[in-house]
């Protein structure tokens, strides 16, 4: 691992999912939530239509994403800022992806520590805290001419019948799956699909597509996935 040992400014957010992360780690390796296994191999199905380059996997958890695309011969760097997040990845799939320990605020502030250029960059249900517009501007700036990044999240309808309504705002996660109960609810700052196109903008990007993933048994969404690029103007500055 190529980052410092230890995270030089862990947030709230990154806190308490690595107090989770056992847990979290067992019903995501079980497949126990099928909405999520669903929205899963939809990014791993977009990822490998069209030839990526080297991929990085950015918040990559317990490195589920990464091992299964090195399984399939990319070439994938991931990092977390979680250390037992970190930990549960190396100790499943050491050796299949370059692990680095590295925090979102830190990728942010040099963000050559996440290594590259990438042809496919991945935030996998990983922009979790509130403050996003700088580590998705790093990752712009780590990115191959017309590469690609790519951002799953919560579809804007899973909110709708929850007590915060369709707005902007704090949410907590109570269970890893259905029936799974986390040792304690771990917050995530859910968005509007407004607000994530706002942050890509503020971020000097550019939202070429969007993906609404389908639960076969129910028809609805289980995910919004956010597909975004270099803008024209952005690569002939950067070049």
């Amino acid at each position: 691992m190529k980052a410092p040992a230890v995270p030089a400014a862990p947030s709230r957010v990154l806190l308490a999912w690595d107090d989770v992360a056992e847990s979290w780690a067992e019903a995501l390796r079980a497949r126990l939530d099928p909405g999520r296994a669903v929205a899963d191999a939809a990014m791993v199905e977009l990822i490998r239509q069209v030839p990526t380059g080297p991929v990085l996997d950015a918040g990559c958890g317990e490195g589920w994403l990464a091992r299964e695309l090195a399984a399939h011969r990319h070439r994938v760097t991931a990092f977390d800022g979680a250390p037992v997040m970190l930990e549960l990845a190396l100790r499943e799939g050491e050796g299949s992806a370059d692990y680095r320990l590295l925090t979102f605020h830190d990728a942010a502030a040099g963000p050559r520590r996440m290594g590259g250029a990438f042809g496919t960059i991945v935030f996998n249900f990983s922009l979790l805290d509130e403050r996003i517009t700088p580590v998705l501007s790093a990752a712009g700036s780590v990115l191959f001419p017309y590469g690609r990044i790519l951002i799953q999240a919560a579809h804007p309808a899973s909110v709708l019948d929850e007590p915060g309504g369709y707005r902007d705002g704090w949410r907590m996660v109570e269970e890893a799956a259905p029936g799974f109960a986390l040792p304690q609810p771990v917050p995530w700052y859910f968005r509007t699909f407004s607000t994530w196109v706002l942050e890509l903008r503020r971020a000097g990007l550019l939202l070429v597509e969007t993906y609404e993933p389908l639960d076969p048994a129910t028809g609805r969404p289980v995910s919004l996935i956010l597909s975004a690029t270099i803008p024209e103007k952005r690569r002939r500055k950067e070049e």
